[in-house]
């Protein structure tokens, strides 16, 4: 099991909201895995990625380094789900399902004891622009956190607005807990 996230900013901003909170809600998601001693049955690993604003370049290295040809064959086959989290600040409430009915089945069930934490549904749609597609290239199962974000796309993403103070600490919460149950 992946998990990732980017870093980056424009310039103008630190990128709080894109990505680093995202991205500091990875950490603590694998914090919370190790402090209550889970015991997966599969490897988890964490990536943050570099380059995403400039053409994935950091998530697709890695796939085209891990993933591609025959080499890396069993590496392919031993992933079992990708999962990204970027579309900005604000709570998980659910992912997009890259039209996978199969998979928005066992995440439906996923996510159900997550609902009193306000996740609510996953949907059948596609989103681009964001590191898992350097995934979903390779035939990978990969997805991306839907999140229910107030002001992004109109005040924050990539503007002079993207600091920390946008970032709300609840919300952080959430994410690592829902990226952690997820893993």
């Amino acid at each position: 099991v992946l998990l990732g996230s980017h870093l980056d900013s424009w310039h103008s901003a630190t990128g709080a909201t894109d990505n680093a909170d995202a991205s500091a809600s990875l950490i603590e998601a694998m914090r919370i895995l190790k402090a209550t001693g889970a015991r997966p049955r599969r490897t988890i690993r964490m990536a943050l990625w570099g380059g995403e604003e400039q053409g994935l370049l950091g998530s697709r290295a890695y796939a085209a380094r891990h993933y591609t040809g025959d080499a890396n064959a069993g590496a392919r086959d031993k992933l079992a789900v990708y999962l990204n989290s970027d579309p900005g600040s604000g709570p998980i409430f659910g992912w997009y399902m890259e039209e996978n009915a199969e998979a928005k089945s066992i995440f439906d069930a996923w996510l159900e004891p997550l609902k009193d934490l306000g996740a609510r549904r996953n949907v059948m749609a596609r989103i681009g622009n964001t590191d898992h597609l350097a995934f979903t290239a390779l035939g990978l199962p990969a997805f991306n956190s839907l999140q229910d974000y107030v002001d992004y796309d109109v005040r924050e993403h990539h503007t002079n607005m993207d600091f920390a103070d946008r970032v709300k600490t609840s919300e952080l919460q959430q994410n690592a807990i829902v990226l952690a149950t997820f893993a």
